[in-house]
């Protein structure tokens, strides 16, 4: 049994050697390997964000006459794929670096410590781990995307005028920041409900209609969405077009037909393509040039998109889903 004990911990001290070695000798050759891992391969935002880090690593390249190479370990959710999946993948590849947007920052815990004390560089866009200190972190302004969308529907409403909130029924930090920044932007006054449903379209659809079947008094004149679930499949909306005030938080590029056909005012929506490349650009900077950002966390600010900007925006997402 001892004996056993000591060739397991022989074998994985040679492995950590050999992982040091590979990772020694790439960088003497200027050889990078990069592992980026969104949420899920469906979601439109991580390939915009994918993206973003392949043009910033092209670019590094061809700058520092280095060779960056992409590994996109974002799992597959519905094929059953996970964030811890792809992070043991990854350290199977012996990557240099990881650039990762955590959805279970508990349970992604313990890897993404393990990578650091492995001297891995770590950097977290969207969201982050509390009381983990990454190389850098480009994180998603949550309160202020609340507040600019309760600010964006307040113009289209009348004086006075009152308005539903539609929110994940089991809302996590980031939605519940975005509630806070709504309600800043409201006041408890302007808010008639907020209504929870499970984050997807078949059921933000009927938690709505249940809202305005059970608004007897038509105190509802507006809506908010904190999530853009009623907005991933054809219009379903209880209203006619141009008929209803509506902002929502965007995550996905089919809400642009919301705004076309007048369901939707405004939408949210956060820099997916620049974490990519931000978080790329911190990473071989730190590999390559041994260059420590400035700041280790950095909030993106998140935009306003409406008819005036809708196209170039649109244009984006067009060469973002190439």
């Amino acid at each position: 049994m001892i004996d056993r004990l000591a060739s397991s911990l022989t074998l994985t001290a040679l492995l950590l050697s050999a992982s040091d070695a590979h990772a020694q000798n790439r960088e003497l050759l200027g050889e990078y390997r990069i592992g980026i891992v969104g949420r899920d391969q469906g979601d439109a935002i991580y390939q915009a964000t994918h993206l973003g880090a392949l043009d910033a690593a092209r670019k590094l390249s061809e700058q520092y006459s280095i060779d960056i190479e992409l590994l996109v370990f974002t799992p597959n959710l519905e094929q059953g794929g996970s964030q811890p999946a792809s992070l043991a993948g990854l350290f199977i590849e012996n990557a240099d670096g990881l650039i990762i947007s955590p959805a279970e920052p508990e349970t992604l815990r313990p890897s993404i410590e393990f990578a650091l004390e492995q001297d891995q560089q770590v950097v977290f866009f969207e969201h982050q781990i509390d009381n983990i200190e990454p190389l850098a972190a480009f994180v998603a302004d949550e309160v202020k995307a609340g507040r600019l969308a309760a600010k964006a529907l307040l113009k289209e409403l009348p004086s006075r005028s009152r308005v539903a909130i539609l929110i994940n029924e089991n809302p996590d930090a980031s939605m519940q920041d975005r509630l806070k920044g709504a309600r800043t932007a409201l006041g408890y006054r302007r808010i008639e409900k907020v209504v929870r449903c499970a984050p997807d379209y078949q059921s933000a659809i009927q938690a709505i209609r249940v809202a305005q079947e059970a608004d007897r008094n038509d105190l509802i004149q507006g809506w908010l969405f904190l999530g853009d679930w009623p907005l991933l499949g054809m219009p379903a909306l209880p209203w006619k077009p141009r008929e209803f005030p509506c902002v929502a938080i965007q995550s996905s590029p089919s809400a642009f037909m919301y705004i076309d056909q007048g369901y939707v005012n405004a939408l949210v929506v956060h820099p997916y393509y620049n974490w990519g490349t931000a978080s790329m650009t911190a990473l071989v900077n730190m590999l390559h040039n041994d260059k420590i950002p400035e700041t280790t966390t950095q909030q993106s600010a998140p935009q306003i998109i409406d008819w005036r900007n809708v196209e170039r925006y649109r244009e984006s997402w067009k060469t973002w889903l190439k």
